[in-house]
């Protein structure tokens, strides 16, 4: 907003500076003379009339990104509360998201969240907080775990074909995650399920 309203007031200035010296200029004032000057201040007008309107592309610019971050932020929010829902109960997870094959409601439950994670990735992706560089690690992490990798196996041609059907940064991102787990399962076999111990062993 500071930037339109920095733009618009040198527009204003440029405009009006020609009849604001008309008026107060004295009557034996030598035009001709003003009129050389008058060129010249021309030339710099110009550079300061491209120098606000480039100022009010950039922040007309910025508002539409941040509108769409707030917006694609919602829409975020709005999932993660269906999911929560969906995953405090069966009946719901079953109307929500379905299983595609056989599997334990745990380890359906299991893959969702894996899901949420993704979308996470996809998200700082998508507003810019990661680069590519940045998010292929993500990806190496992510897939080391045997839950993980399980889950793309399933359920990645259904990212496949909805993030395809996106625009270049969501190509991008499904091409990187497809990457990424044949990287991991090349390297070997992902790391197993370490279950949760009520009281884990101290090393005291």
């Amino acid at each position: 907003m500071a930037y339109v309203l920095l733009g618009l007031g040198l527009l204003g200035l440029i405009t009006s500076t020609p009849f604001v010296l008309a008026a107060v200029a004295p009557s034996n004032t030598d035009w001709g003379k003003l009129s050389d000057i008058s060129q010249a201040y021309g030339a710099v007008s110009v550079v300061l009339s491209a120098i606000a309107l480039a100022g009010v592309a950039l922040s007309l610019l910025y508002q539409v990104r941040q509108t769409r971050t707030s917006n694609e932020q919602a829409i975020r929010d709005g999932h993660l509360q269906l999911a929560t829902l969906a995953l405090s109960d069966p009946d719901l997870l079953q109307a929500w998201s379905p299983p595609v094959a056989p599997i334990t409601l745990k380890r359906h439950q299991q893959h969702l969240i894996t899901s949420l994670a993704l979308g996470e990735l996809l998200q700082r992706f998508r507003i810019g907080h990661l680069s590519i560089e940045k998010l292929a690690v993500k990806l190496d992490g992510h897939f080391r775990g045997e839950i993980a990798r399980e889950q793309w196996e399933r359920e990645g041609s259904g990212w496949r074909s909805t993030m395809e059907a996106g625009d270049r940064r969501d190509r991008a991102f499904v091409r990187l995650v497809d990457e990424r787990y044949q990287i991991a399962v090349a390297a070997g076999p992902a790391r197993a399920v370490v279950p949760f111990q009520d009281r884990p062993d101290r090393p005291w």
